[in-house]
Formats: structure tokens, C-alpha cells, sequence
């Protein structure tokens, strides 16, 4: 006689029989499967965002998928911290783009091209950010599996990004990791106890801008190894380290290990000296939208199409007027030999700007602007022998660009442009000052 086995009502109900005999069953349907390798490859780190808000639930949605992550020892020490605050998230983008200003003067000169070319908008833009924190605050030994691998939890808190990002992804959200903060500092504005670590900020939002290829890749920074390249079997077979792409050599790695000084950025939407302001971040988007009717390749302008843009952005209804500001001076290196030209050319310009005929005059006339011709007057050194100009005069120049600014400061856009025979060399000289 034989008795049925018995089934457990929780738990796996399976036989060792039913898995012997078809050990591929615990497979999803193939288009489920199909569905999880096509989010995967379409997972993208987003850096633009529109204001329109996330739903609750859906935002729920992606969390709980984030805390479905596995962990070691089922530790669980990822915190999500939804920032929502827009002071806050201004505060970080301005820790972030100084961060990415100390960096880029660390490096090599097309690294930093690079990097500085990277869009950090979606800290602004994104309304919502979420920073993706480790607590750490528990012993490893305290924990199975972290006394042998003490980082292992925040290895945790990586697959539970991994988790956030695909869930949003298969929403239709966008995610973005902004990673250039210094974790103090990050951690500090966040009001961390000690003991929890972040792991960078996760940018999350409906995107304004659907990449068919990673970003980094589009932007000439880097490319996906193939898998050849990456899989060994039973032992380690690759020989040589893999090149940096940020290798730093020569001068770039001398500034590495000093100090730069970085200005503070400007908050966006504030208002600055001479009736000037930044963009807020919703007014960039409204622009972005505008320019979909034009007739141009989206982005074919690269950096100058986020600039302009912010000039939409700002000025609206306002750009069809403006006025060029066209300064002259006199740059006494000519008596050096620097130039092609002879130094009373610079007089020639002058005269031919006050009177509407030098280029940059009709040029502007054309396009709608008046004109403001500012006499700079002339250095009083040649900068090999002696200082171009004495802190007085540096002074009374900065005033005289402060009153022409205030004048112009009306609606409408405002060009600088410059003359001068010799100002390419001075020009030059600055470049390597700052």
C-alpha cells in the first residue's frame, strides 16, 4: 500500500520528482522574460527632467521594489530618504557643481572638457530626489556574512539602487546617480548620524529626454566592454590593470593633490547685482519644450543649446531687442611684437564702431541691438616688464563695467564683445593666471 506525499500548505510545494523532471520550470513565460532583459538594457542614468509631479503610489511602487533587494544576513540597511524640499535639492546641486569644478581642475584638459560638458540639471529639475542611504551603525561581526566582508552592506544598498533603477525604468520614470558630492558634506545637509553613509543621490522624475544609448557613451567618455572582456572561468586569466580614463599625468597629476579653490555657484531663480537672475529650472524646461516647434536637430548644438536654453528661459517675450556692449582698449604688449597688426589699428576700429560701421556694430544693428562703445583707455605696462594695469585703474574699469551694466540691464538680451589690438595675448595671460 502507498500513501500520497504529503504537500506542504506553505513554504515550496514541489517534489524533488517534479524538479528532476523539468528543472527549467520555475521559469516566468518567455514574454515575461523577454520583458525583464529588454528593462535591463534600457535602464539609462537620465539627466532631464520635467516638473510634472510622481503619484504617490507609483513612487511607493518603485520603493518597494528598492527594499525587495536582497542583503547580506537579510540586514536590510538601506534607508531611502525622499527629498522633495526644492531649497534642499538647490543646496546639493550647488555642492554638486562645486565638486565638479574642484574635479575638472584636477585632470587632464579633454578629461575635464568632459566632465564639465556633463548635464547635473536633474538635481534641479528632478522633483524628486532619492539619496540611498547605508546604516552602517551595527557591528559587522553583528551581522552573518559581514565579518568576512564587512562592506558587504553597503554592497546591499547598491543591489537596492539596482532594484530603485529598473523599477522606475519599467514605470517609464527617469533615474539619474549624481555621485559628485563629498559624502560629508552630502551627509551633513542631510542631518546623517554618525555612522550612516550615502551611496550619492538617485535623481527621480518623468524625463525629458528618452536616450537610446547611455550618456557617458553618446558623450565620447567612455565605452561597454564587451562580455568576452569581463568573463574568466575557474581562475584569473587577465594580465594587464585596466587603463583609467581619468588617468591623470603631468601637470593634471601635480593639481591633484592641492587644494582649488572654487566659487560658489549661483542658486537658481535668485536674483544677482545689476537686475540679473538665474533660471529656475521649470522656466528651462518650458524653453526646451518651445524649441520643439523650431525647425533644428534637437542638440545639435551641443553646450550652446543648453545656453540658450537658459536665455529663453529667461527672457521670453523679451528677445527681440537687446544691446551689444562693445568695449576698446589698448594693450601696450603690442610693443612686444605680438601682434600681425599695427597698435593703431585699435584706433581705426574705434572710430569705424562709434560711427555704426565696424563689424560687430552692423552685425548687432542687423540683429536688432543697439550698441554701447566703451572707451577702456590703454595699459600702462606691457605685461613683461611690468603690471598691464595698477589696482586703481582695475578698480575704475570694474566701476565703468558696472555702470554699463546697469544700463543695459533692460529688457532684452546683452552682448559683450571686445576690441583691441594685442588682446589675444592678454587674453592668453589670463587664461593662464586663473
Amino acid at each position: 500500500m502507498s500513501w500520497p506525499r504529503p504537500v506542504p500548505l506553505v513554504g515550496d510545494t514541489t517534489s524533488a520528482a517534479e524538479r528532476r523532471a523539468a528543472p527549467d520550470a520555475w521559469a516566468f513565460p518567455p514574454e515575461a522574460v523577454a520583458s525583464v532583459y529588454d528593462v535591463v538594457g534600457a535602464r539609462r542614468d537620465v539627466r532631464r527632467y520635467r516638473p510634472d509631479p510622481v503619484p504617490e503610489e507609483l513612487l511607493t511602487r518603485v520603493l518597494q521594489a528598492g527594499h525587495a533587494a536582497p542583503s547580506v544576513g537579510h540586514s536590510q540597511p538601506w534607508r531611502f530618504l525622499v527629498v522633495r524640499d526644492p531649497a534642499l535639492r538647490e543646496q546639493a546641486s550647488r555642492m554638486a557643481d562645486a565638486e565638479r569644478l574642484r574635479q575638472a581642475a584636477q585632470l587632464d584638459p579633454e578629461s575635464a572638457r568632459h566632465l564639465l560638458d556633463l548635464q547635473l540639471e536633474g538635481l534641479r529639475e528632478a522633483p524628486l530626489g532619492v539619496v540611498v542611504c547605508c546604516d552602517r551603525r551595527v557591528p559587522a561581526a553583528g551581522v552573518l556574512g559581514r565579518a568576512t566582508f564587512p562592506d558587504s552592506d553597503v554592497w546591499s544598498c547598491a543591489c537596492a539602487i539596482q532594484n530603485l533603477w529598473l523599477a522606475a525604468r519599467a514605470e517609464g520614470l527617469g533615474m539619474g546617480w549624481v555621485t559628485l558630492f563629498r559624502p560629508e558634506e552630502l551627509a551633513g545637509l542631510l542631518d546623517l548620524p554618525p555612522g550612516v553613509v550615502t551611496l550619492g543621490w538617485m535623481c527621480l522624475g518623468w524625463p525629458d529626454e528618452r536616450p537610446p544609448a547611455p550618456g557617458l557613451e553618446r558623450a565620447g567618455w567612455s565605452r561597454r566592454r564587451p562580455l568576452a572582456d569581463v568573463v574568466m572561468t575557474d581562475r584569473w586569466t587577465e594580465t594587464g590593470a585596466p587603463v583609467s580614463h581619468l588617468a591623470l599625468e603631468g601637470a593634471a597629476a601635480a593639481r591633484a593633490s592641492t587644494e582649488v579653490p572654487v566659487p560658489t555657484p549661483v542658486a537658481a531663480g535668485t536674483d544677482l547685482p545689476g537686475s540679473l537672475r538665474a533660471p529656475a529650472p521649470h522656466e528651462v524646461v518650458g524653453a526646451r519644450d518651445g524649441a520643439d516647434v523650431l525647425l533644428t536637430p534637437p542638440g545639435s548644438l551641443g553646450v550652446l543649446d543648453r545656453v540658450l536654453d537658459r536665455v529663453v528661459a529667461l527672457g521670453r517675450a523679451e528677445l527681440r531687442s537687446g544691446t551689444l556692449v562693445l568695449a576698446v582698449g589698448r594693450h601696450r604688449v603690442t610693443e612686444l611684437g605680438i601682434s600681425a597688426f599695427a597698435a593703431g589699428v585699435t584706433e581705426d576700429v574705434l572710430a569705424a564702431a562709434r560711427a555704426g560701421q565696424a563689424l560687430g556694430v552692423v552685425t548687432a544693428a542687423a540683429s536688432g541691438l543697439s550698441s554701447v562703445v566703451l572707451d577702456a583707455g590703454s595699459a600702462t605696462g606691457d605685461l613683461l616688464h611690468d603690471d598691464a594695469l595698477t589696482a586703481a585703474a582695475v578698480e575704475a574699469l570694474l566701476e565703468q563695467g558696472r555702470t554699463a551694466g546697469r544700463e543695459a540691464s533692460g529688457p532684452g538680451l546683452v552682448a559683450l564683445g571686445e576690441v583691441g589690438i594685442g588682446n589675444t595675448t592678454v587674453a592668453a595671460a589670463l587664461t593662464c593666471a586663473l
